[in-house]
C-alpha cells in the first residue's frame, strides 16, 4: 500500500462517516436501534449469568446437602458402635458444613433477589426498546407519506405547466 493510498483512505474515511451522521453529530435512527439491541442483548446475558450462577450454588447446596446426611449417619453409625471419637469428628465436619451450606444458601437468595431485579430491568428496557422502535417506525412512515406529496404536487406541477 502506497502512501498516495493512504491518504486517499484517509480522505474518504470521514466523508463516508459524516454520511451517515444527522447533523450536530447525532445518532441516526438506524445507529441507535443498534445501540439499544446492543444494550438488550448486554442485559440479558447478564440475566442469563445471574440466573447459572444461582443454579451452581443450587447444585453445590444439594451435594453439600447430601454430603451432611452422610455424615449424620456416620456420626450415628458412629455413637451405635460406641466410638466417641468418631463421632465427635463427624459431628464437627458436620457443623462446619452446616455454616457453608447456610452461606451458600443466604449467597443463593440474595442471587435471586438480583435475578429478580435484573429480569424487572430488562422488562421495562424492552417495553422502552419496542417504543421507541414503534416511534421510529411513525417517524418513518410520516417521512415516507410528505416525500410521497412532495412527488405528487411535483407531478401535478409538471402537468399544470406546459
Amino acid at each position: 500500500m502506497g502512501v498516495f493510498d493512504r491518504l486517499t483512505g484517509a480522505f474518504r474515511r470521514p466523508a463516508k462517516h459524516d454520511a451517515g451522521a444527522s447533523a450536530g453529530g447525532q445518532l441516526t435512527m438506524g445507529d441507535a436501534q443498534l445501540k439499544q439491541l446492543a444494550a438488550l442483548a448486554r442485559m440479558r446475558r447478564g440475566v442469563a449469568d445471574v440466573s447459572v450462577s444461582r443454579q451452581r450454588l443450587d447444585l453445590q447446596a444439594a451435594d453439600l446437602q447430601k454430603s451432611l446426611d452422610s455424615l449424620e449417619s456416620q456420626a450415628s453409625a458412629a455413637t451405635a458402635a460406641g466410638d466417641s471419637g468418631a463421632s465427635q469428628t463427624a459431628q464437627g465436619r458436620q457443623v462446619v458444613m452446616a455454616e457453608q451450606l447456610a452461606d451458600i444458601l443466604s449467597q443463593r437468595d440474595a442471587l435471586a433477589e438480583q435475578e429478580a431485579m435484573l429480569a424487572a430491568e430488562l422488562a421495562q428496557l424492552q417495553a422502552r426498546v419496542a417504543g421507541f422502535n414503534v416511534t421510529a417506525e411513525t417517524l418513518k412512515a410520516a417521512q415516507s407519506a410528505a416525500e410521497a406529496r412532495q412527488n405528487i404536487a411535483r407531478s401535478l406541477k409538471d402537468l399544470q405547466d406546459p
